[in-house]
């Protein structure tokens, strides 16, 4: 990728620019710095308006001071260039700078658009973004809402709807940028799952389950390729899951996971082995439930365009197989909200019917999908 040295007259004045244009309004911020640079990068504007804003607002946050905005202007063309596919003459580069392409630094890397998403999330620490996909279902048929234990209980299980609503919402904030490199950052996520009788009007339309999973995740950001796949990032996270309920419909869990994240033109493929954190078994609510959520997930997402399937498999690698199956599919419905339609059949759905093999179908919105 194209870089030049940094000069005596960037050094200092650039680290100062930065510091006053993050704090101003982006445009402005940039008529702030040298023109000269503007009209040496004019093919930049080229690229669409989003990708180039996008990636120019993140690079003068996390750019050292001793990156002129030259450099950063370069950085940006090549990234937009790359995500699009675009001829590499797309962006017109002085034959000056070429000269110095070697001199890029291996923690810079190009990345794709999940790894793109990831280091934009690690960018401006303390900011919500993104972790899984958060959509709502208002449409969800389940044919079996009485499953997992509820209806061997006075008062639970009773008359539930088959249609009921079903919601994720899934957010993370990175709390510490570069902890082991500049490549890596730490975030601490958070995912809501529930499960809402909202038609149930007969009994006061309950919550019939809702899922918390706090986690706390470290990601490194990775270029190396294998197969012609880019494996973008790798991360290790610990995660607890629980339905916060008293006994005897209590569930919970802890696993350490790893995460290893993979890209391949259209294609995205997560590989996620984990390991239970063993318990007292006196105080175990669940003590066979890797036995039916398996030890692995592997998730793979292709878009076309505006639409995206995902798939997700999971299995526990025992004779006596359980495991589970998920089909996604996000389709446009407007500028912010994209349609989704999801089917599930298999085991760990939600906590209470973990032991429970089940099979739904749902129909709704997706606002914004996880990396």
């Amino acid at each position: 990728m194209p870089f030049i040295k940094s000069n005596s007259r960037w050094g200092m004045p650039l680290a100062i620019a930065l510091v006053v244009t993050s704090q101003l309004p982006f445009n402005v911020a940039l008529a702030s710095i040298d023109e000269e640079t503007e009209v040496e990068l004019k093919e930049l504007d080229k690229a669409p308006e989003k990708q180039q804003e996008q990636c120019l607002q993140e690079q003068l946050l996390i750019s050292s001071a001793e990156t002129t905005l030259r450099e950063i202007r370069l950085l940006c063309a090549d990234r937009v260039r790359a995500q699009l596919g675009l001829e590499e003459d797309f962006f017109e580069v002085d034959p000056v700078v070429e000269e110095y392409s070697e001199e890029l630094p291996t923690d810079k890397v190009l990345l794709g658009g999940r790894a793109q998403a990831i280091r934009d999330a690690a960018s401006n620490p303390f900011t919500l973004a993104s972790h899984k996909t958060n959509y709502i279902l208002p449409f969800t048929y389940n044919p079996s809402p009485e499953k997992g234990g509820l209806s061997d209980y006075e008062g639970e299980g009773k008359d539930l709807d088959n249609i009921e609503v079903q919601f994720q919402l899934s957010v993370q904030v990175p709390v510490w940028r570069g902890f082991l490199g500049s490549a890596s950052f730490m975030s601490v996520a958070y995912t809501n799952r529930s499960f809402w009788q909202a038609y149930n009007s007969d009994n006061s339309s309950p919550f019939r389950e809702t899922n918390h999973e706090p986690e706390l995740i470290l990601t490194w950001l990775n270029d190396w390729s294998l197969f012609g796949w880019q494996n973008v990032a790798n991360q290790i996270a610990f995660n607890h899951q629980s339905n916060g309920r008293n006994e005897p419909y209590s569930r919970s869990w802890n696993r350490v996971y790893a995460n290893f994240l993979f890209e391949k033109d259209n294609f995205s493929l997560g590989i996620k082995p984990w390991y239970r954190l063993p318990e007292d078994r006196d105080d175990d609510d669940n003590p066979d439930i890797e036995h039916y959520m398996g030890h692995f997930e592997l998730g793979g997402r292709y878009r076309d365009g505006d639409h995206t399937i995902a798939v997700m498999v999971r299995n526990n690698l025992r004779s006596d197989n359980h495991g589970a199956f998920e089909l996604t599919w996000g389709f446009p419905l407007g500028d912010r909200v994209d349609g989704y339609i999801r089917y599930f059949n298999g085991y760990g759905e939600s906590l209470i019917d973990y032991d429970e093999s089940v099979q739904t179908l749902g129909f709704g919105f997706t606002l914004a999908q996880g990396f």
